[in-house]
């Protein structure tokens, strides 16, 4: 249907008008698109597999690095993960690209034990106010500050608290006591 009423859209004699409803459209689609990657993002079909953790955060790093992202990554992963390795890749993307977006940077520091694997990652930006820490993991919300000025939809972090959630972890936020935003992932080991 957006395709149909964009093809509409551009027969439209006025110039302005057609402008003002091919923005409208090009919204609605983005809209759409991320409603559908949110609950993508629910998916449970992806079977749970032992996989390379330490591996999977290099390939990452090296990615947005070749972006020109800065992007650091210290500890290591002692042995296999099990878990749905599409899922946890999207998980780590979306709290890796948000750190880089917002804070500048993407700091990750890997802590594993027998019981759990801790994977934080921190910016080097202003924060969040307390009360917003919640809140940006509901979908569509995003913080009204310096944040807001970044194009994105509010979808990220609730997309990767589902993630945590799926694999029988954790997400959490907090604002580090030396500055910038801290994204702390905890997945069990079973």
């Amino acid at each position: 249907p957006i395709t149909r009423l964009r093809l509409r859209a551009e027969m439209l004699p006025d110039e302005t008008q057609r402008a003002k409803f091919v923005h409208d459209l090009e919204e609605m689609e983005k809209l759409a698109n991320s409603t559908l990657d949110f609950l993508r993002g629910l998916d449970t079909s992806e079977q749970p597999q032992n996989l390379d953790v330490m591996a999977l955060l290099e390939s990452i790093q090296s990615d947005a690095e070749e972006m020109g992202q800065n992007v650091s990554l210290t500890g290591k992963v002692s042995r296999p993960f099990r878990g749905r390795p599409q899922a946890l890749r999207r998980c780590l993307e979306n709290l890796i690209n948000n750190a880089v977006r917002y804070g500048k940077c993407a700091r990750i520091a890997v802590e594993d034990s027998d019981t759990q694997l801790t994977i934080r990652v921190r910016d080097a930006g202003p924060g969040i106010s307390e009360d917003q820490l919640e809140r940006v993991f509901d979908p569509y919300y995003r913080v009204d500050s310096a944040r807001s000025e970044v194009e994105g939809n509010g979808l990220g972090l609730g997309i990767a608290r589902n993630i945590a959630v799926m694999h029988g972890g954790m997400l959490t936020l907090r604002n580090h006591p030396e500055g910038g935003l801290e994204a702390v992932l905890t997945l069990p080991r079973a």
